[in-house]
Formats: structure tokens, sequence, C-alpha cells
């Protein structure tokens, strides 16, 4: 019996890639749209030990829930602003009810007391409601959830961005972070994946499949040094060598990849 992998996540993509664009871009800025610090859900163990809900997905979960409050919260609002949010509650497969049946369930005509026929009066006369009480509270409760690990998968292989994301970090945290000395072994593993086996700098094998000098080390983008934290978008795997070249001063990565052909 094939072997399958038990823990996947099936990527939708619909507004991962522009969001991740969103994210990245705002990384490279001067200023960042909102410090990653003071987002943090956890700065204080965050930086101290690597947690699967790390500093990048807070910033990113900031920055997903900033522009999706636009399309409920924008200067000279209207109805048709929450137009884009329709596509992505349907291209995550999130239910909702219609502003129709939002009306239907939640009125009764004032002298019968039976369901009301929708008229475009009453859409007219609910359709503010509808949005802010209603709409608005599925679209943040559901869709930040989906996109965030999406989005994170898609920056987290890129090093260089981390490398940006964690230099601002150390310099907005001001202080030395004590080093973790336990790695956890999900960690050794994502990172591993996520280098392809490869040292993250001169890319020497380091998987052993074919040979014994696979010896890997865990190291600091930003050094400790520096204010680096132990946060897992900091975190690269080096070749032995490479480990043994860098000094707490160095701050090194690489974004070369192998290519598919």
């Amino acid at each position: 019996m094939s072997q399958t992998l038990q823990k996947c996540h099936v990527f939708n993509f619909s507004e991962s890639y522009s969001y991740a664009d969103k994210v990245r871009k705002e990384i490279f800025e001067d200023d960042f749209l909102a410090n990653p610090i003071e987002v943090a859900s956890d700065l204080e163990h965050q930086i101290l030990k690597p947690r699967k809900w790390s500093l990048l997905h807070d910033y990113i979960d900031y920055v997903v829930r900033d522009d999706l409050k636009f399309y409920f919260l924008g200067g000279g609002w209207d109805y048709e602003d929450v137009n884009p949010v329709f596509s992505m509650l349907d291209a995550h497969s999130v239910k909702y009810l219609t502003l129709e049946q939002y009306i239907e369930e939640h009125f009764r005509d004032d002298e019968t007391g039976e369901t009301i026929v929708v008229t475009e009066e009453y859409v007219e006369k609910y359709k503010y409601e509808y949005a802010i009480f209603y709409l608005k509270d599925i679209v943040l409760d559901s869709l930040p959830s989906m996109i965030v690990p999406e989005v994170f998968t898609l920056l987290f292989s890129d090093r260089e961005a981390m490398k940006v994301f964690n230099l601002k970090v150390a310099d907005m945290l001001g202080s030395r972070t004590a080093r973790c000395t336990y790695w956890p072994k999900w960690l050794e593993r994502a990172l591993f994946c996520r280098e392809k086996g490869l040292c993250a700098i001169c890319k020497a094998d380091l998987t052993s499949l074919h040979h014994v000098n696979g010896k890997l080390a865990i190291d600091h983008i930003v050094p400790i040094a520096l204010n680096g934290v132990n946060d897992p978008t900091n975190l690269q795997i080096l070749c032995e060598a490479c480990n043994g070249k860098k000094s707490g001063k160095d701050v090194v990565t690489s974004n070369a990849l192998p290519v598919f052909w």
C-alpha cells in the first residue's frame, strides 16, 4: 500500500500571491505598514524559542486584515465596494447568506409577520446593515486563517525577504535575545526541506544520501549579537564550513535555488 502525506494544506492561491507580493513590498519598504513587534501575538516567547506561529504570521495577518477591512470602511464607502469579497469567499468555499437570504432570514413583514418578499426597496434599506454587521464578520472570521498560512508558505522560501524582515525586527527590538539552545525536530525538518537539503549559502549537498559528509547547522540569519531572534523566519541551514566561516557580525544568506530544468 502506498504511503500518503498525512498533513497537507490544499492551497487555493486565489489571493495569496497578491498578498505575498504586498507583504514582500512592505518588508522592503523603508517603513513597515505596522511595527511587527507591536502586532506580535506573543513576542516574549516568539523571540526566545521557535514557534510554529511566527512573527511573520502575525505581520501577514495584520496586513491581510487591514486590507479586508478596507472593503467595508474605506472613505466614501458604498455597498459596491464589498463585491470583491464575494469571489474570495466563494474561492475558499466559505458559506454565507446572500443579501436576499439575509433579509428573508432576519426580517418579517411588520403587519403580517410573514417572511418579506425581497424587493429593491428592501435591498436598498438593508444592504448597509448586511455588509457592516454580517458580511464583515464572516470575512474577518474566515478568510485570514485560510490566506495567512498560504502567504507565509510563499514568503518563507524567500530568504532575502526573511533577512530584511529580521533586520528590521532586530532594529525595532533594540536588545539582545538569549540564544535558543535546543531546536525542535519540526523546525529542523522544515528548514531542511525549505533548503532542499542544501546549504543555504554555498549549496553543498547535506542530504547524506550518497556520501557521509552531511553535517549541518542551524544558523541565525541575523546573528544574536546583532539582536537577531530565535523566530523560524530568522533561521537557515548551513553546512559545517559555511557555519564556521560566518561570524557573529555577518548577515549572510542567499536566494539561490535549484531550478526544475
